[in-house]
């Protein structure tokens, strides 16, 4: 399993990483809800996947940073 700080490091800390994250974040971070009836539903579960994704890489760039899903502090364990 990959640390939170590895992914501080390449998504945060390298102008590479970030960039990436800029994209992904643009591409794929956007509300899921498509509104409509079955298909409508089918594609916002499919973009509620791809948002998912994208919610893991920042949640643990936060939790490299200190911060929990509740805004309170963490404490990591050393790699």
């Amino acid at each position: 399993m990959t640390s939170p700080s590895t992914y501080q490091a390449i998504f945060e800390h390298d102008r590479r990483g970030a960039a990436v994250l800029e994209d992904l974040i643009h591409r794929f971070g956007r509300n899921p809800y498509v509104r409509g009836g079955l298909e409508a539903q089918r594609e916002t579960d499919f973009r509620a996947g791809q948002k998912a994704v994208i919610d893991h890489l920042l949640r643990q760039i936060n939790l490299a940073n200190g911060h929990t899903d509740d805004g309170g502090p963490v404490e990591l364990k050393p790699e």
